[in-house]
């Protein structure tokens, strides 16, 4: 989810990125109107050499490329959990399509077609809308910013306030609806954004409303489904310009005296849930349908058997056109084509969109009759009137009965007179409702009963595997024929209010309604590079991805790309997982040799043994140079030295980068360590390093990705002549807010051959994010505190390798970039992952299968350890169970896992309180990325924490190591400290009653800086569900820590009782969120959105 320009500042009405704001001060315009035009003159201009202004880029998001000759949408970040709202945005009268997605923003589809052919295509993923803010002399200014509503967005548009254009509503997975009002025109809209909580409705998540005059009264009413499963209804007690939604009041002493509707419950599909209502006038009959997309895939519909007045909804059908997504389900009505009846899209928790088309019945039919001119025909007249002008056209009665006959299917023999008689031979029951007798609910699976007259149902057939045709001359010859009496018997039915006959018929086209297409098929963790490696003058392409294949592209386009794929055995997944390419001419053939990163930390050589214009790798060495950076390994090679010969840099899970010097020559490298940090670059991990010249001296910059998804600059100051370790200077840790959803993986190359430098970015889920170098914008100098690394030096010795010695110079009052703030938890699920481990769940959280992302250990009372390994996925993926054991725990009942740096060695070693109070320990010999835990019992044998032991460590008397705290079932808290006996170390008992504590029942001690003050917090969970919290007075006391309670940070939560809580950063946005296992064996989430 990269981030641009997201303060941009409006100008003269447009969206111009420009950062001057309006004021609204006279005597001020002639000025900003000046400087306004003397900036737009110079800000695409080349850098001039003699600035050393800060320098801003402006990117430019491209999306579509070729590949293999057709035009595909490349570049873009998931459309996971698509949310689809079609409105005509720009007065064209042909709808656009806005989009809301799982990353919590909005893309926008500019439709260049017209009504009748949609020309859908992407303008941006990140659509902006306009804030109202004032600057420090209280002045109002207008920033445009992009559209964020943390997850899950749910657009709507509506015109709410009855002033002729849309306002945008969206939805999230917290539960409230964002209003931006439309303040333009519908040619020009403009949405300012008014409040994150319309009308001060706040529900339990993943809000999805829909706006729509359900009774007739002219003024929008409210339909909102939820995470839960219910569907809410909110009848507009207002008028058509000034809505008013009133929640649950009591009728004596309303909120609003205009309040005249309670909040209705449509439905509750619990223990399902993401209840995703939509409305179609699905029979036409002009009152608005509902149909309800749920978390199995499946869509409910709902009947109005009312009128537009009075509406009455019933559940028709609980499998819906017997459709199917495989999982979530979105669903979106549209008529695409302009006829009169509704397409159908459903958005997926993938990228993935299912677009069914709808083929009006009788046109469907008739189309197979060569004579008949359909465009003299209206779809959306009767069946009776369409029949009868088809018959004109074809010579009148008699004559048109016979081809008309044919075409929709009536058996030979029968006795036609008059075109009415066709009728019954057009109009079928639809079998997944229940008002038809042979339709079947999820719950009653009863076997169908056979009937004479064709049943309608969606065809799954895509428009590859059943061609319009065939599909027509399938039905048309019909082996399920209507009979005449049973035709007639239809219809007579059709005509009963009770059961819905209708001319819809839904055929699947695709499965990829907007043409996605990955470079790396289903792949995660794409690592780029680009480079030219058969000399024809165009840059090609390679990627890395989490299976170890490498997918190479070679460019074949003329001044845009056109990516050819090219494949070669070497390429192919091997022991290697997560490869990381890199090329170069490493032995001074003239040719490109290809190194590849993995997680093992190390690098593979695959020698280029073809020619220049004609590569072929073969591998020759599985680990370069003995090269082994710890984990998770991505080379880059740059002459950084000015020798003529290629040096290696390696970025690492740890988020440095290694710096390797080229002592040997271009023909026979010798990669000799130089610095373990080089740079100062310290990502929050998995650090990406890309070259790139940033200004206009001779010295070349590093941008270094992370795990955060964010880019760090960092610029090179070195005098000609010194240390090539000198001079370094952290420019920003977010350079222009460019962000990705996770792993930010960046290069630099020039591939449309205008000379300007873009820039690719892969990221985890394994999407490809191209950013087209559109100039540079010069602004002020802005004075701020930074820190300036001075020196980077392992020993200037060749053969030394340590850690590197980093200095720093403050060059002010240093703030820092994550200060303090008090942390804001926001409930995001009660249930997370949909685990039930059994009574008692402690949960705790590290990555232990090296993929990056948090695997989940959880004792229960039953004595479990269990095990689940996290599989990414389009939102907050999937957790399989591995082992109910884990390690071969055999301690006994209520198991209480902890995670925590025991011996102080950089990674974590694990815990294990147990019923009886003993203390199980795993130490941690591996690293913090591909932990190995060996069990060692020798610290802590002695050591009882009484009943349901739960441990803990911290440094409380500040001597360097860590002590042990352990909560009990009496409430209290046991006191330990570390001592040495000779090199082993052990625990003694300081106090039983630590700060004289007593929580109640089921002390549970956690250590944790959950307010990024850099000081550890103390937070006690107990079996009544209450949690204190506790801060330290200041950063050292005299051989203890003076401890003081800090109320506010959990008072108003509803916490469940038995909590066992841990603080991991789950989303890795770099603050601590909260998940909590309870009494019944379930887990609570709270998300911390203090930052």
């Amino acid at each position: 989810m990269f981030r641009k320009n997201e303060d941009r500042v409006v100008t003269s009405g447009s969206y111009s990125g420009l950062m001057f704001p309006i004021r609204f001060s006279k005597q001020s315009m002639f000025i900003q109107f000046f400087l306004m035009m003397v900036f737009s003159a110079v800000v695409l201009n080349p850098l001039s050499a003699q600035t050393d202004l800060p320098l801003t880029y402006l990117w430019k998001p491209k999306y579509y490329a070729s590949v293999e000759g057709q035009e595909r949408l490349t570049y873009a970040r998931s459309f996971a959990r698509s949310q689809m709202k079609f409105a005509d945005l720009d007065g064209d009268d042909d709808m656009d399509l806005l989009i809301g997605k799982g990353d919590g923003r909005l893309a926008l589809f500019r439709n260049l077609g017209n009504p009748k052919e949609s020309n859908l295509r992407l303008e941006t993923e990140d659509f902006e809308v306009i804030h109202e803010e004032k600057d420090a002399n209280q002045q109002l200014m207008y920033l445009n910013k992009i559209v964020d509503v943390g997850k899950n967005a749910a657009p709507d548009l509506a015109d709410i306030d009855d002033d002729g254009d849309l306002d945008l509503f969206v939805g999230s997975s917290d539960g409230q609806i964002f209003f931006f009002e439309n303040r333009g025109n519908k040619l020009l809209p403009k949405f300012f954004r008014v409040t994150p909580i319309y009308m001060n409705l706040n529900f339990v998540g993943n809000s999805v409303p829909r706006f729509a005059d359900l009774n007739g009264d002219l003024a929008k009413d409210l339909i909102v489904g939820l995470k839960d499963g219910r569907v809410m209804i909110y009848f507009n007690s207002g008028v058509s310009t000034n809505a008013l939604f009133c929640k649950e009041y009591d009728p004596l002493n309303p909120p609003d005296p205009r309040c005249k509707f309670q909040p209705l419950m449509l439905t509750n599909i619990s223990p399902l849930g993401d209840a995703s209502p939509t409305l179609v006038d699905w029979d036409r009959d002009k009152d608005m349908d509902i149909v309800i997309g749920k978390s199995n895939g499946k869509l409910d519909f709902f009947w109005n058997k009312g009128n537009p007045i009075v509406p009455d909804w019933h559940l028709e059908s609980d499998h819906f056109q017997f459709i199917d997504s495989g999982g979530l389900s979105i669903p979106t009505f549209h008529d695409m084509n302009g006829d009169g009846y509704s397409e159908l899209f459903i958005g997926t928790s993938t990228s993935g969109i299912i677009y069914y088309e709808n083929r009006e019945l009788i046109f469907d039919r008739l189309k197979a009759i060569k004579a008949l001119d359909l465009s003299l025909l209206n779809s959306t007249d009767s069946p009776e009137r369409i029949l009868r002008e088809a018959c004109d056209q074809l010579r009148g009665l008699p004559e048109c009965l016979i081809p008309m006959g044919n075409a929709l299917g009536v058996p030979p023999g029968a006795k036609l007179t008059e075109t009415n008689q066709l009728i019954p031979y057009l109009l079928r029951p639809d079998s997944s409702l229940n008002s038809t007798p042979l339709a079947e609910t999820e719950t009653e699976q009863k076997p169908a009963t056979p009937v004479e007259a064709p049943v309608m149902q969606a065809n799954t057939n895509t428009a590859e595997e059943a061609p319009p045709e065939t599909a027509e001359e399938g039905e048309g010859e019909g082996e399920e024929v209507a009979t005449g009496s049973s035709a007639e018997e239809t219809v007579e039915k059709s005509e009963e209010p009770e059961q819905l006959v209708t001319r819809n018929q839904l055929w699947m086209n695709t499965r990829n309604f907007l043409g996605l297409h990955r470079l790396t098929a289903t792949e995660r963790h794409v690592v780029p590079f680009s480079i030219d490696w058969n000399k024809d003058g165009k840059n090609d392409l390679i990627l890395g991805s989490a299976s170890g294949r490498l997918y190479a592209f070679e460019n074949r386009g003329e001044k845009e790309p056109d990516w050819w794929p090219l494949e070669q055995k070497v390429f192919a997944p091997n022991q290697r997982r997560y490869s990381a390419p890199t090329l170069g001419d490493l032995d001074g053939d003239g040719d490109l040799d290809l190194i590849s990163g993995n997680r093992q930390g190390r690098l593979e050589l695959m020698e280029n043994r073809g020619t220049s214009e004609k590569p072929e790798w073969i591998l020759s060495d599985v680990n370069l140079a003995q090269i082994d950076v710890g984990s998770y390994s991505v080379p880059r090679l740059h002459d950084v030295d000015g020798d003529g010969d290629l040096d290696l840099f390696v970025g690492n899970s740890r988020g440095l980068v290694i710096f390797y010097e080229n002592q040997g020559s271009k023909e026979r490298t010798r990669f000799v360590i130089r610095s373990t940090r080089f740079a100062g670059v310290k990502t929050p991990g998995h650090a990406v390093p890309a070259f790139f010249k940033w200004n206009a001296d001779e010295q070349m910059d590093l941008v270094a990705g992370g795990r955060d998804g964010f880019l760090g600059l960092h610029t090179s100051h070195s005098a000609a002549g010194t240390s090539v370790l000198k001079g370094w200077k952290s420019q920003s840790q977010k350079w222009q807010d460019l962000r990705v959803p996770a792993f930010n993986s960046p290069y630099f190359t020039d591939l449309n051959g205008d000379k300007n430098i873009d820039l690719l970015m892969g990221d985890e889920e394994g999407h490809l994010v191209l950013l087209e170098n559109n100039g540079v914008l010069k602004t002020e100098e802005i004075p701020e505190t930074e820190k300036i690394l001075t020196q980077n030096i392992i020993d200037e010795e060749p053969d030394a390798v340590e850690e590197s010695a980093t200095v720093i110079v403050d060059t002010g009052p240093v703030e820092k970039e994550d200060s303090a703030f008090d942390p804001v938890f926001e409930l995001v699920t009660t249930n997370y992952g949909g685990l039930d481990v059994g009574k008692r769940a402690v949960p705790a959280f590290l990555d232990l299968d090296g993929d990056s992302d948090l695997d989940l250990v959880i004792g229960n009372h039953a004595g479990e350890l269990r095990l689940y390994l996290h599989e990414p996925g389009a939102e907050d993926g999937e957790w399989l169970m591995e082992t109910k054991n884990y390690l071969g725990y055999q301690g006994g009942r209520n198991a209480s896992p902890a995670f925590t740096d025991l011996d102080g060695d950089g990674d974590r070693d694990l815990l294990v309180g147990t019923e009886r109070g003993k203390i199980f320990y795993w130490e941690n010999q591996g690293s913090m990325e591909l932990p190995d835990l060996i069990p060692n019992p020798t610290p802590f044998v002695g050591v009882t924490g009484g009943r349901n032991s739960v441990p803990s460590v911290l440094d409380l008397n500040q001597d360097g190591k860590m002590d042990l705290l352990v909560g009990n079932f009496l409430g209290h808290i046991r006191e330990y400290h570390q001592i040495l006996n000779g090199d082993t170390p052990h625990f003694k008992l300081e106090r039983r009653q630590f700060l004289n504590l007593d929580v109640g029942l089921g002390a549970v001690p956690r250590v944790a800086d959950i307010n990024n003050d850099s000081l550890p917090d103390l937070i006690i969970g107990s079996d009544r569900g209450r949690i204190v919290n506790f801060q330290p007075q200041q950063e050292k006391a005299v051989n203890a820590m003076n401890w003081k309670l800090k109320d506010g940070y959990f008072d108003k939560l509803d916490l469940p009782v038995g909590g066992s809580p841990v603080f991991e950063d789950m989303d890795f946005d770099g603050d601590l969120d909260m998940v909590i296992g309870t009494e019944k064996g379930t887990l609570v989430y709270f998300r911390n959105t203090g930052r």
